[in-house]
């Protein structure tokens, strides 16, 4: 029964944390991003709530595109 439990609060836990980065954390991200490119005109008004897979997406690309270019400066020029 325990264990059960234990899934159950886990498994609420992931999702709420999962939500909390995609729908907060990756959409501004991606927003902001995206509005830095295109000189605010996408994503706009109705925008935003259309396309906020593709805006998180972009918000990831993002954090990835970071990450890779750290770890290559890290590896070529040293820490």
């Amino acid at each position: 029964m325990q264990e059960e439990i234990a899934r159950i609060v886990g498994s609420v836990i992931k999702f709420f944390l999962f939500h909390l980065l995609w729908e907060i954390v990756l959409l501004n991200l991606g927003r902001a991003t995206l509005l830095l490119c295109t000189f605010g005109r996408y994503p706009r008004d109705q925008w935003v709530e259309l396309h906020s897979d593709r805006i998180s997406t972009a918000g990831l690309a993002v954090v990835l595109l970071a990450w890779i270019s750290r770890a290559v400066f890290n590896r070529t020029i040293g820490a």
